[in-house]
């Protein structure tokens, strides 16, 4: 059974590696009939511009020779300089022939016969190819017979092989030792067929045929490799490891002679070597220098040979074995991967340093297809790849293990060589920003002790701050290294600020943040001197200017707490709105609608408000002037951008935000009675909400509608919290005290006041194109409206229980219900909508139920009689009023809409 696991692991192989020699001969000779197609066509040309231009010079000497004809009279011309004339210009064949004819109307251009089709480069002329089945003689013999063969002989040869070991000749060691001298031996014939002319010289895939038996040998020596380790256990797992690592360096080296694809087989086999041995435990991390080495060869080649898309077989070969080891949970990841990781980064740098030299070209509409498939397989490319990997490993390094110095100090080197790198290189001005971006992720989400970690985020702002600054000195395209040292140092801080103290004041990070605004300040203002205006490099100009913009808002914000630091992000972008005002720089507005964002999540987070210190008093108290400065703040950085309509909407939008959620804050403050935990109160201030959350949704949909899913989001939030408000205090019927005053009591803000909004709701959705959503707020509005109306008459005729809903007073709801089906009625025909209309006639219709089928048997006497009348003059009312405003010919054109 075991010589069966080996015979059939070879012919697998086999079959792999043929079908992929098979294409790649077949594109090659596609490509080679293609070009010798060409080169007839050109030939033959060639050859009738020859025959054309050589037939009138052959006619002109015949004529000069001939005795001279009659000739025409010719017209009389100037005398003529004795001055000898000027050779005349060849001209081309396609007007030598027309122009003789002219002047020689007895001349009869000859005329050439027209080309043939153009032939396959394997086929033979017409006079040389009796039958057209030659080309198929020549395409089975010479081509399809090589891959047969190669083919046949694998499988004879495993089927001898089977033949022996059924007759007890071959044991597993005769069985191994077979198939590594087979392996050899095809080998040897692939370089015997080399050397020979007839291989050579074909245009054929008999010229393959080397490729096909040293891949066959090389697919022999792994099998004999593995059986030798991993099924029959003749030798040791590292002995086996170290024998398949030899045949794919074997692979390597005849790749140099035989083609690339043996190259891939031999590259493939050294990282898969490992999980061929058939070892079992050991230290993955012992491996790492073997994978070093291997990454190392695998550039090398590249370089040599030119195959850059080997590139990713080395990234992906190397990636995998580095994130199985930075997973690990031995001891000494710590330090084996990160050491891993940056020897990778460096020999990425190296290899693709010869394209760096150059300044990098980044497409001008984000992730361009067409710009990655260009640099598909370049040396610059991959150094980005394994650079981007290396922060990887790094970075899942410190995040499995508790992250300490070591992995620290490799972050450390990391940052350094980013900026070293894209000092020396213009080519790598991205690997600092990238350098910077994995520092930061790493600082946030590392668990780290605190005072090593204040130490990595002081120097991580610090080194990227200079060292950027002092990189970017001299170097053509500014803005990835002016990004680098002005946006890496305030995130460091804070995060500094926000692990270390859980974002409680502390005046020394207050400082820190000031100086590093006023050196980022200073660097802009040399960029300035150097460059007025920033025509030259507004990216740098942009970059410096937001960095020191957001460490001048961070200084404030890491000594002050609570929704103070909202206010003071949002006085901040009002400073970044006024510089972009001036400058127009797109990271500006970048910054301004970032900065506007954070001080609005900062300033409705929840917990914001520390109730133990805001003062009882009603709306004068620190709260109202927090978020009032926030909001003076958006409202005038709107005005400033008011010519750019996505900032000033982002402005407007924050400043709207922030005033509804001031809204409910303080209502909860008044309900509370001065407190944030007191007891909820009632319907009241169930109804505050639901007015004030309503208001928003409807501003919002009025407003900012069509202003993308972020404002549209907001609109939902605040329009299902007014929407639970209306619920809540519907749930409150019964339990309190609603007023002793007709239509000024609760139930006026608690049902009509929402009606009102929800319907200015509705429209502000219909202006906005959203029919559906506009007909469910009108919907929504007519029932609330209809709750209204039927708990104030509940309220005036029944008293404050309104748990009596239906008493003697039940036929006082017809009127009141029939009064308002008339509003709607009128409100429809108004604004031409079917929905108000609609719900007047279901409206009526109950009415008219009721008074039928309950209040006739409740009332007596005049009483009856006069409701029967009143029910039907609101009746004829009704019918006279839609024959008069809707079913006129002007409105028949309403019935669609």
């Amino acid at each position: 059974m075991e010589g069966l696991a080996l015979l059939a692991l070879v012919l697998g192989l086999w079959i792999l590696v043929g079908p992929v020699f098979g294409l790649i001969a077949l594109g090659r000779a596609r490509t080679a009939r293609e070009e010798a197609q060409s080169a007839v066509t050109e030939i033959r040309r060639l050859r009738r511009q020859v025959e054309d231009r050589s037939g009138p010079e052959a006619l002109n000497v015949t004529q000069q020779e001939a005795p001279p004809a009659e000739e025409a009279p010719k017209p009389s011309s100037p005398p003529q300089s004795p001055v000898e004339p000027k050779k005349p210009k060849p001209l081309p064949a396609e007007s030598i022939a027309p122009t003789r004819a002219i002047k020689e109307p007895g001349f009869v251009p000859p005329v050439a016969p027209p080309p043939p089709p153009p032939a396959s480069p394997y086929q033979k002329p017409a006079a040389e190819r009796p039958e057209s089945e030659r080309d198929w003689e020549r395409l089975i013999a010479a081509n399809w017979m090589i891959w047969a063969g190669g083919l046949a002989l694998a499988v004879g040869g495993l089927f001898l092989v089977r033949a022996a070991i059924d007759a007890g000749y071959f044991g597993p060691l005769q069985r191994t030792i077979a198939a590594a001298v087979f392996g050899v031996g095809l080998i040897a014939g692939a370089f015997k067929l080399g050397r020979s002319e007839t291989v050579k010289s074909a245009d054929t895939a008999v010229r393959f045929l080397p490729q096909v038996l040293a891949a066959a040998g090389v697919i022999s020596l792994f099998g004999a490799s593995i059986a030798c380790g991993m099924i029959y256990s003749f030798v040791s797992p590292f002995t086996a490891f170290a024998m398949v690592a030899a045949v794919s360096v074997l692979a390597v080296f005849l790749s140099l002679r035989f083609g690339p694809l043996l190259a891939v087989m031999g590259l493939v086999g050294a990282y898969v070597a490992p999980l061929l041995t058939g070892a079992e435990g050991g230290s993955l991390l012992q491996l790492l220098p073997y994978f070093v080495a291997v990454t190392g060869g695998g550039l090398a080649l590249v370089r040599l040979t030119g195959w850059r898309w080997f590139s990713w077989i080395l990234l992906i070969g190397a990636g995998i074995w580095g994130l199985l080891a930075a997973g690990s949970q031995e001891t000494l990841a710590a330090i084996a991967v990160p050491t891993y990781a940056l020897i990778l980064a460096v020999m990425g740098l190296v290899f693709g340093a010869s394209e760096a030299k150059t300044d990098l070209v980044l497409p001008k509409n984000g992730v361009d297809p067409q710009y990655i498939a260009a640099g598909f397989g370049s040396s610059q490319l991959a150094a980005y790849l394994f650079w981007l990997l290396a922060g990887g490993l790094i970075f899942l390094t410190g995040l499995v293990q508790e992250a300490g110095p070591t992995e620290a100090a490799a972050l450390a080197v990391y940052g350094g060589l980013g900026i070293l790198s894209a000092w020396q290189r213009p080519g790598y001005s991205l690997i600092a920003p990238i350098a910077g971006a994995t520092t930061l992720v790493c600082l946030s989400l590392w668990a780290v002790t605190s005072p090593p970690l204040v130490h990595a985020c002081l120097a991580a702002a610090t080194g990227f701050g200079a060292g950027g600054a002092i990189a970017m000195k001299g170097q053509r395209l500014k803005a990835p290294l002016a990004a680098t040292s002005a946006l890496v140092p305030a995130p460091a801080l804070f995060i500094a600020f926000w692990r270390d103290g859980g974002l409680q004041p502390n005046i020394g990070w207050g400082i820190a943040a000031l100086f590093m605004a006023l050196f980022l300040t200073a660097v802009l203002e040399q960029l300035r001197r150097a460059d007025p205006g920033f025509k030259r490099h507004p990216g740098a100009a942009a970059a410096y200017a937001l960095g020191a913009m957001l460490s001048l808002g961070l200084a404030p914000f890491l000594v002050l707490d609570g929704f103070w630091l909202g206010t003071a992000m949002a006085a901040v972008s009002l400073a970044i709105a006024a510089v972009f005002q001036r400058f127009e720089l797109p990271l500006l507005r970048l910054g301004a609608m970032g900065t506007a964002a954070l001080a609005t999540a900062l300033l409705i987070r929840p917990g914001v408000v520390d109730p133990t210190t805001l003062s009882t008093t009603f709306i004068l108290n620190s709260m109202t002037a927090g978020f009032g400065m926030a909001i003076i703040c958006f409202f005038a950085a709107s005005r400033l951008v008011r010519n750019d309509i996505g900032l000033r909407r982002a402005f407007e939008g924050a400043a709207m935000i922030l005033g509804f959620t001031l809204i409910g804050l303080t209502i909860r403050h008044i309900a509370g009675e001065g407190r944030f935990d007191g007891p909820f109160n009632g319907m009241g201030e169930a109804s505050a909400y639901a007015i004030a959350y309503l208001g928003m949704a409807a501003s919002f949909a009025w407003r900012f509608s069509d202003r993308g899913m972020l404002f549209r989001a907001a609109e939902f939030v605040a329009a299902g919290i007014g929407l639970f408000g209306v619920l809540a205090a519907l749930a409150m019927i019964g339990l309190g005290d609603v007023g002793d005053f007709v239509i000024v009591n609760l139930l006026f803000p608690g049902f009509a006041l929402p009606a009102l909004l929800m319907s200015g709701y509705g429209t502000g959705l219909r202006r906005a194109g959203r029919q559906t959503e506009a007909t469910v707020a009108s919907v929504a509005a007519m029932l609330t409206g209809f709750a209204w109306v039927t708990l104030e008459i509940a309220r005036s005729f029944g008293g404050q229980d309104l748990t009596v809903f239906y008493g003697d007073f039940g036929w006082a709801y017809s009127p009141a219900w029939i009064t308002y089906a008339f509003a709607l009625l009128f409100w429809g025909v108004l604004r031409r909508r079917r929905a108000p209309r609609f719900a007047s006639l279901a409206i009526l219709i109950t009415s008219i139920l009721k008074v039928f089928m309950i209040d006739m048997s409740m009332l007596e006497g005049v009483a009856r009689a006069g409701s029967l009348i009143g029910l039907g003059l609101a009746l004829i009312a009704v019918a006279l009023f839609y024959q008069r405003f809707v079913f006129t010919p002007d409105r028949q054109s309403e019935a669609a809409a």
